[in-house]
């Protein structure tokens, strides 16, 4: 694996062409969490990948699109376009410096705009690759094999304080309880501050959060997200061999 305290030297001398670039948020996570929550699983995940992968691991991005956390003192973020125009630079900038391949593993559901960059950078660099592999998502579907709450779980709940009792409790406050645990719909995030809406800026239940649940919910992540890999990789070499086929007839 390959990081920013490797020398141009080791760079030359290693054959490797995969970065993976770890994207964060910075954001009020309720009283309990801290506000680089995202950052923080994001940093672990994507260097657990990387090694996996013997891939170059990039510095996090750490403050992105949490604009539906303005109001929560600490939340600094981007404007949706403005992560998207950093992105699609890193990308061009590891083609051009002889990279095949840039896996963004994100850890904030709020970064919605990464997957229609993603997919236009795909049909722009020729090539190269650009791959979203959101933890989150590639888990969800095997969430009910570890925690209580699969629904209505989205922020600063039960799957988050499970992650950080495991890798930071000592990051882990008292949990504020919120009196109504009823939740709006996750799309009225589109209109409302996430502090308008719940009564200490989480969303979910922190309250069933274990630590054990945090240990197997970071190996499923990286399990499915390894699994999620290979099959991109599976039909891209279908594809390419199938456009070799036709530019030779």
């Amino acid at each position: 694996m390959l990081t920013v305290y490797h020398t141009k030297r080791d760079f030359e001398a290693s054959d490797c062409r995969v970065a993976v670039l770890p994207v964060g948020a910075t954001e009020q996570h309720g009283s309990h969490l801290p506000v680089g929550t995202d950052t923080i699983f994001a940093e672990r995940y994507a260097r657990k990948l990387a090694e996996a992968l013997d891939a170059y691991l990039l510095p996090a991005v750490a403050i992105s699109s949490s604009i539906e956390h303005r109001k929560g003192k600490g939340t600094v973020y981007l404007k949706s376009d403005t992560l998207a125009l950093v992105l699609r630079d890193i990308a061009e900038s590891l083609r051009f410096s002889g990279f095949g391949k840039l896996i963004i593993a994100n850890f904030h559901g709020g970064n919605w705009i990464i997957k229609p960059t993603v997919r236009n950078l795909n049909r722009e660099l020729g090539e190269f690759q650009v791959i979203l592999l959101y933890a989150g998502e590639v888990a969800r579907p095997r969430y009910h094999e570890i925690f209580n709450h699969v629904q209505n779980d989205i922020h600063a709940g039960e799957m988050e304080t499970s992650l950080m009792l495991h890798l930071h409790p000592e990051y882990v406050a008292d949990i504020q309880r919120q009196e109504d645990p009823a939740f709006v719909p996750q799309a009225f995030m589109d209109y409302f501050d996430v502090g308008d809406i719940t009564p200490d800026g989480y969303w979910g239940f922190p309250e069933d959060a274990t630590a054990e649940k945090g240990s197997k919910v970071l190996e499923l992540m990286l399990q499915e997200g390894i699994k999620y890999l290979e099959e991109v990789d599976r039909i891209t070499e279908q594809v390419r061999a199938k456009n070799a086929r036709k530019a030779g007839q």
